[in-house]
């Protein structure tokens, strides 16, 4: 387990509206929110608009995957809400020997060869199979769009649909 990494999602869209009005209000105790993406962690236009939306007493940090590994390692210094674009993050930060509890799947949509997977959360028979994997070493993967969403267990509906 990570010290302090208090809430693992991915969301497609990194950060939007959603995760500063809606999630960072449901775990208010969150101080600091790591993105990891290796694309967009060379992205500086990428990294002031995120910095703009995100409130000043929220720090931020985007970290590639290479970059966030020892910092998960250590254990992080302060509450700390992890988004990730793709479940190959997740996977390939896994690989590393970080494991944490639970992953909230947000926003994942229609492109390449992903179909639906709950409602409007897509994913491709690759990452189907990374889910069915992550469920089986004992980690809850659930899908919450909002808080206020019902959650819905995805080990209930990942196998009827590969």
């Amino acid at each position: 387990m990570v010290e302090n990494l208090i809430f693992v999602r991915i969301d497609d869209r990194l950060i939007h509206g959603q995760v500063v009005a809606a999630w960072l209000r449901a775990y208010d105790n969150v101080r600091n929110i790591l993105v990891v993406d290796d694309a967009t962690s060379q992205d500086s236009f990428m990294h002031d608009m995120f910095k703009m939306l995100v409130p000043p007493e929220i720090s931020i940090e985007i970290k590639s995957v290479d970059e966030a590994v020892p910092l998960l390692q250590e254990g992080l210094p302060k509450p700390t809400m992890m988004i990730v674009k793709a479940p190959v993050t997740i996977k390939r930060i896994l690989e590393r020997g970080i494991t944490f509890p639970k992953l909230n799947i947000g926003g994942m949509g229609m492109s390449g060869n992903r179909k639906k997977l709950f409602q409007n959360v897509s994913a491709s028979p690759e990452e189907r199979e990374m889910f069915s994997e992550m469920i089986s070493q004992g980690m809850t993967v659930e899908v919450q769009i909002i808080p206020a969403a019902k959650t819905v267990n995805v080990a209930s509906i990942v196998n009827k649909k590969r």
